[in-house]
């Protein structure tokens, strides 16, 4: 009997009906799939036999609750009763297994997990959930935990999540509670928790780099408080603590006032033993030489200077001497105005040291000036403190080992070359040594316990592309390594082991050029040029960048030539070798001092 074909085959020379041709397939390889309708539904099946209690073969019990389930799904589900039903411990052939220490009600939620996937995590549940997940060895739920708890972060909370991430080795939510204290660490510190914290642990917060936070007295404070909290047992780790504050950043009269409210008799004499450590410059008890945090929030202060504007082709313009001050906030980006200075200064020496930011010298219309005034940043006042033995402006000035140094300058009419040095303690300047040769309208920075001095004009030369180095203790001068380009009122400041010298005057024309030296190397290389050409720009190094701000620039009219000043500020990013325009003040000006504090 002959078969019927379905359908019938078309008659092809090339192809006989015999022989069937085989479908073209764009790649050999196997498909797998994953059906998780199938997984799903299986879960759901075994949760079914489960609260039936079909095939269960063995009885979990905790206290007077008991729990049937299946060796498999546990076994499968966790590494505990993996090892518990497969090993040689004695429960392995056991019907009922007895467990201590476990709330029923949070076995039960792990147990639905291991028969359904699902977990629900809140506050009520998540702490013992951990914990005996943990035990079990259950990721999936530690996991989600870790993320429930890590929505929760908050400065009441921060801490205690931190010593349970801790104590319970959880990496993931522990790094990120470390982070959320550092970056809320103003408000955590006011919220009891931070109290609980042992010596370590809080010295070990006390000293990170990540602490946000808007002066380093907000630091010592909470040093402060946490010694006070408990006095009697922790007055005993009153140094090891202190240590982690960066205390030559805070004005001295935060501590002076610690010390007067301090209730307990031993810990003040701690307390007045650091300060005459810091203020004799030992350094046994306290690091003396410190920066800022790299996550503290720092401000540029810009002060003195004038500003001189082009009002028509047919005026020389408006020159004004700058008593006013501004201040670049680094979190807002914002400039905003500080108290005045009680004398104007054009050119005038400025520098950070314990805390206060001193302004010395300058020049007052036609009068060069030796008086030295002091900022206080908490206190936001100015005091005026001991002048300088010389009058002088387009001076250097830098701070170093707790004391300011004055170097150079215009004095009168002449150059000199003498040096002074102010002792903050006795609130007093002396002279103590003479420069090779007087200079004025140099660089001038101290780094690693050395002085340094670059470019500038002399008696016998107006541009000058040497570099120097001065150590006050030895009087000892030495000749390093020249710049490629002479130049004299150019901003210099000290980035990531390298000088900077940026922009300045060579012979007349105004530089946008910057070159930046090695102390390692002892050499120098050229960068790439700002966006605007300076002459007499204040500079500053902030959080791995160099702020270059104002300046003066040569502006010719068919009848004269004059430099106008500018108010557009631009930071480099040493990284990228490229320059990027920031905010700029809010009046042009140059001729300025800048300093970090």
């Amino acid at each position: 009997m002959s078969s019927k074909k379905l359908f019938k085959l078309k008659n092809d020379p090339q192809n006989p009906p015999c022989i069937k041709k085989k479908t073209k397939f764009i790649s050999s390889d196997p498909k797998e799939k994953m059906c998780f309708d199938f997984a799903e539904r299986l879960l759901t099946s075994l949760s079914l036999l489960r609260q039936r209690q079909v095939f269960c073969d063995v009885e979990i019990k905790l206290g007077s609750k008991s729990f049937h389930a299946h060796r498999a799904v546990l076994s499968a589900s966790s590494p505990y009763f993996h090892a518990m039903f497969t090993g040689d411990l004695c429960e392995k052939n056991q019907k009922c297994v007895e467990l201590h220490g476990i709330n029923p009600k949070i076995f039960e939620i792990i147990l639905e997990f291991m028969y359904s996937g699902i977990v629900t995590v809140d506050k009520d549940n998540v702490e013992d959930l951990v914990v005996v997940a943990d035990m079990f060895e259950i990721v999936e739920i530690i996991t989600e935990c870790t993320y429930f708890l890590i929505d929760q972060l908050h400065e009441t909370n921060a801490v205690g999540i931190f010593l349970f991430a801790r104590d319970h080795n959880i990496l993931e939510l522990k790094v990120s509670a470390v982070r959320f204290i550092e970056e809320h660490f103003p408000k955590v510190a006011d919220e009891d928790e931070i109290y609980d914290l042992d010596v370590e642990t809080f010295s070990h917060f006390l000293a990170s780099e990540q602490l946000r936070i808007e002066s380093e007295s907000e630091v010592f404070s909470l040093a402060m408080k946490w010694i006070n909290h408990d006095i009697a047992n922790r007055k005993q780790y009153v140094f090891n603590v202190l240590q982690q504050v960066r205390l030559p950043l805070i004005a001295f009269s935060c501590l002076e006032r610690a010390i007067v409210e301090c209730p307990d008799t031993s810990l003040k004499v701690a307390l007045k033993s650091v300060h005459k450590d810091i203020l004799n410059q030992k350094g046994a008890l306290v690091p003396l030489r410190v920066l800022p945090r790299q996550c503290a929030k720092k401000d540029i202060y810009v002060i003195g200077g004038s500003k001189r504007e082009l009002n028509s082709v047919w005026d020389r313009g408006l020159e004004i001497d700058y008593v006013a001050i501004e201040k670049f906030d680094t979190f807002t980006r914002r400039w905003t105005k500080v108290p005045d200075m009680h004398v104007n200064r054009i050119v005038p020496g400025v520098a950070a040291l314990n805390g206060y930011i001193y302004v010395v010298g300058g020049e007052e219309g036609s009068n060069i000036l030796s008086s030295c005034e002091r900022f206080d940043t908490v206190t936001k006042t100015w005091t005026e403190v001991a002048s300088m033995l010389i009058s002088r402006c387009e001076f250097g000035l830098c701070a170093l080992d707790g004391y300011l140094y004055a170097i150079g300058g215009w004095v009168d009419t002449d150059i000199s070359g003498s040096i002074e040095r102010y002792d903050p303690k006795s609130d007093c300047w002396e002279l103590i040594g003479e420069l090779p040769e007087p200079r004025f309208s140099m660089g001038l920075v101290s780094y690693e316990g050395l002085i340094y001095m670059v470019g500038g004009c002399s008696m016998n030369q107006r541009n000058l592309h040497d570099f120097v180095s001065y150590n006050p203790a030895t009087g000892e001068f030495k000749q390093l390594a020249s710049m490629s380009i002479a130049r004299f009122q150019m901003g210099v400041a000290v980035l990531n082991g390298c000088l900077y010298v940026v922009g300045g005057t060579h012979r007349q024309e105004v530089l946008n050029s910057v070159e930046r030296y090695s102390f390692r190397t002892n050499k120098w290389q050229t960068v790439a040029n700002m966006k605007h050409e300076r002459s007499g720009p204040a500079v500053s190094a902030l959080d791995g960048y160099l702020y270059v701000i104002g300046g003066a620039q040569n502006h010719s009219t068919p009848f004269y030539r004059a430099q106008c000043t500018i108010s557009a500020v631009e930071c480099y990013d040493p990284l990228k070798n490229s320059w990027a325009d920031c905010p700029s003040l809010s009046e042009t000006r140059a001729e300025a001092g800048a300093v970090v504090i």
